[in-house]
């Protein structure tokens, strides 16, 4: 109990499952069975551990102290190549984008890109943004997103999602007349 206590004191309120504190989990399991286990695990508490603490963005440095790939209280860390193959499994289940060709950082969707799209759509429609333009940095951090899930949404999941809009007709990305804005008119649904 004091290590469950000790790694949720280091993680906020965030509560670890019960492998976290179990040493043979931050090393890659020779039996296929186990290791497809505990793979899974890990997969999840990623996606967990991402979307409670609202992070975008992990790397697979070796040495870093990111609480999620390194717990204090048993002294265990995940290798640069366990954090590679986990990340490649969310990428490959459509849960994370590799951000470089180097596999040093992905991109942790905790939400599909659907999903993230249906959301910006009803909150455009909640806040009576149709036919109306708001730009990429609004939806990321104006005062109509402050409290929602989507303040503080990473870029590219955002013109991911927005894309996807686009594509059903329900919206357009365009780059404003300075370059670097890019804006977003939301359209009425057919």
């Amino acid at each position: 109990m004091a290590m469950a206590a000790a790694a949720a004191a280091q993680s906020g309120d965030f509560v670890f499952p019960i492998f976290y504190n179990f040493p043979p989990m931050y090393t890659l399991q020779p039996v296929k069975e186990s290791q497809q286990k505990q793979r899974l695990l890990w997969k999840d508490l990623i996606l967990r551990y991402c979307k409670h603490h609202r992070i975008h963005v992990v790397f697979a440095a070796e040495a870093d102290d990111f609480p999620l790939f390194h717990n204090k209280a048993i002294n265990r860390r995940l290798s640069r190549e366990v954090k590679v193959l986990l990340l490649d499994d969310l990428v490959r289940q459509g849960s994370a984008v590799w951000l470089d060709k180097g596999q040093r950082s992905a991109l942790v969707m905790w939400r599909s890109i659907k999903e993230w799209a249906d959301v910006i759509y009803a909150w455009a429609r909640g806040c009576g943004f149709e036919d109306t333009v708001v730009t990429v940095e609004e939806l990321q951090t104006g005062v109509f997103v402050a409290g929602t899930e989507m303040e503080g949404l990473h870029r590219e999941v955002l013109v991911r999602a927005v894309k996807l809009l686009e594509q059903q007709g329900k919206a357009k990305l365009f780059k404003g007349e300075a370059g670097d804005d890019e804006g977003i008119k939301f359209f009425t649904a057919a």
